[in-house]
Order: C-alpha cells, then sequence, then structure tokens
C-alpha cells in the first residue's frame, strides 16, 4: 500500500499496524480530512512521481477522497505515470483500452501495455496477457505467461494454469500438473479450482481414487472460505449422504446460504427440499428465484406450481407462460405439460 506521505510502500499489515499513526518513514502526521490528504498527493504529483500519478489516478477511477468519478481523468493520468514507468499504472491503462474505458477500444494498445507490464515482472499483467494471447489462439505464449503469474502465487493464474495442463492448451496434458495447480488455487478458495478439484475426487479425474469423503473434504474447506458454489454443492452431498453423513437439516443451512448469496442452482435444490417436507409457500419462492435466473428445470416446476396451486394461486396463465420458456429450451417435462394445458382447452 501506498503511503502517501512519502510515496512509500509498506505491506497491508504494516499499515494496519501504523493506523492514524505518524508515519515510521518519514515521521509525518496522518492528515485529518480527504482535501488534506489529496493537497499532499498534488504536491507529489507536481514533482512527477510516478506513484502519486497513479494513485491519483486511482482515486478518480473509483471516485475517492471527494473526487468526482472519471474513467477518462483515470487513464489521462495513468498515461503520464507509464510515460513515467510506473508498472501498476501500465496494467490499468491496459484494462481502459482493453474495456474502452474511458478512452477509445484498442485491444493491440491493451496487449503492448500487459506485455510491458508483464515483462517487468507483473503478475495481474501476466494473467491479463495470458488471457488476451489465448483469446487470440496463440496457446503457447499465453501458457507461458500464466506460468509466470502462477509461480508468483496469483491465484486465477494457478487455475488457468491447471486448466491448460488438464486440456493440452499450450503444453502437453499433464493430469499430475493439472491437480496441483487446482489444489494450489483451491487452498486459497478460489471458486473454479475448488469445483474442479471435487468434481476429480467425485468421478475419479487425473488419476485419483474416486473418494465423495475426499471431495466433501474439498467442499466443506471451501465453504468455509465463502465459496458460494461450495455451500450448494456440500449441501447436496449432505441431503444424499454421499461422502458425508446424511443430515437434512444441514443441507437446508447450506442450500439456504447459497440461495440467499443468488445461487439459481440452491435455489432450485433448497426449492425441492422445501417442497418434500410441505413447505411450498416457501418453495415457491425459491422455484421463483430459480426461475428468474432461467434456470429451465426451475421453470417448469414452477409453470407445476402455478397449474396446481402449489405455494400460490392457480394461475393457468403463468403456468402457461413458464411452461414456454422451459420448452422453448427444450425441457421434456414442460413441453407435455404445455401439451396437457392446451387439450384442456
Amino acid at each position: 500500500m501506498l503511503r502517501i506521505c512519502c510515496c512509500r510502500k509498506v505491506c497491508k499489515s504494516c499499515e494496519r499496524k501504523i493506523g492514524f499513526g505518524a508515519c515510521p518513514l518519514c515521521r509525518i502526521s496522518c492528515p485529518n480530512d480527504d482535501a488534506e490528504l489529496l493537497a499532499r498527493l498534488r504536491r507529489h504529483v507536481e514533482n512527477e512521481v510516478p506513484e502519486a500519478i497513479r494513485f491519483l489516478g486511482d482515486a478518480y477511477c473509483e471516485g475517492r477522497y471527494g473526487l468526482v468519478k472519471s474513467d477518462k481523468k483515470a487513464a489521462k493520468i495513468w498515461k503520464r505515470a507509464v510515460e513515467l514507468g510506473n508498472v501498476e499504472a501500465m496494467v490499468r491503462l491496459g484494462y481502459s483500452y482493453e474495456t474502452g474505458s474511458g478512452v477509445k477500444l484498442d485491444k493491440k494498445k491493451a496487449e503492448r501495455l500487459y506485455r510491458a507490464a508483464a515483462d517487468r515482472g507483473h503478475a495481474v499483467a501476466q494473467f491479463n496477457l495470458g488471457i488476451r494471447l489465448h483469446s487470440e489462439e496463440k496457446h503457447e505464449e499465453g501458457f507461458r505467461y500464466y506460468a509466470l503469474a502462477a509461480d508468483q502465487g496469483y491465484t486465477n493464474a494457478e487455475n488457468n494454469l491447471g486448466c491448460c495442463y488438464e486440456r493440452g492448451k499450450g503444453t502437453e496434458v499433464d493430469l499430475g500438473k493439472a491437480r496441483y495447480w487446482f489444489e494450489r488455487a483451491a487452498a486459497k478458495g478460489h471458486e473454479k479450482a475448488t469445483q474442479s478439484l471435487a468434481l476429480a475426487y467425485r468421478r475419479g479425474y487425473f488419476g485419483l481414487v474416486q473418494s465423495d469423503k475426499k471431495a466433501a473434504k474439498i467442499y466443506r474447506r471451501a465453504v468455509e472460505l465463502g465459496n458460494v458454489d461450495a455451500m450448494s454443492r456440500l449441501g447436496e452431498m449432505t441431503e444424499y449422504g454421499s461422502g458425508v453423513k446424511l443430515d437434512k437439516k444441514k443441507a437446508e443451512r447450506l442450500y439456504r446460504a447459497a440461495a440467499d448469496r443468488g445461487c439459481a442452482i440452491a435455489q432450485s435444490s433448497l426449492a425441492y427440499l422445501l417442497h418434500s417436507e410441505g413447505k411450498c409457500e416457501e418453495a415457491f419462492r425459491y422455484f421463483a428465484l430459480a426461475a428468474n435466473q432461467g434456470d429451465t428445470i426451475t421453470e417448469s416446476c414452477l409453470g407445476c406450481c402455478y397449474r396446481d396451486g402449489e405455494g400460490t394461486e392457480v394461475d393457468l396463465g403463468k403456468a402457461r407462460y413458464w411452461f414456454e420458456r422451459a420448452a422453448a429450451k427444450g425441457d421434456e417435462r414442460a413441453i407435455e405439460s404445455l401439451a396437457a394445458l392446451d387439450a384442456r382447452v
């Protein structure tokens, strides 16, 4: 983290220890308000301190310290920081060009900026460049940059490197190495890596012995880290006693935790569980939440609720609407239900 008073970097742990006390590096007291902080920052900017210029760009980008949020101003300021060799600014400006935020969209310019930062050892730039190169079918070069970022411990790159080894993108297939990188990323709570590793144990992939018990252990650790998908997956395993002791109440709690965070699969699973317990009104609400996210099977179930008056009043018009949505995506049950509705007319 950047200390505005002297434009020196400290780690997050040291920043927390310093708190609102005087800076131990330059002995200047903590600013009293945003205006004083900006005044100090602008003095460093006027002296063309690259870190200060980059930080001011960040402040405009995020609308901090009372500044009006402006991607255009942020990009303009980052350009000057890039001219002075600031690597962080190269990454931020690269992202601006990649997304067209505050500047004209220019993927080639974004790639050049990412490459400049990546070749100076910036892990995020290496990862972003890897994505760009893979999108251009330059898999071998993309793989090399993922490897550089992963070797620095960048979690997203660890997961993507695992995918490369799993699928043979830019390198030969090596399921042992795929497992290694997924394990590294999953240990830090990466959602997709957790899914890949747990699924590997459930299906016996990567040369692993099939084990629902080990899959459940991985999901449990991910749940502790707040992984929403893992809450849903562990809920399913707990509901049916796969690798863990069967416990419907615990399954419901896990489903509910994921469902209330917007997970459509968990909303659907919770609705089924509640419906089996005769809690039709609450089940209907969760069916509706999942269906509104486009979950096909749940759309059909919601149609059944409206048709049969389970958890809501009978409404054949709404039943038809939800059956049609699911039928349009090939759901056979919805197609049959729609035909049965037509036969009533």
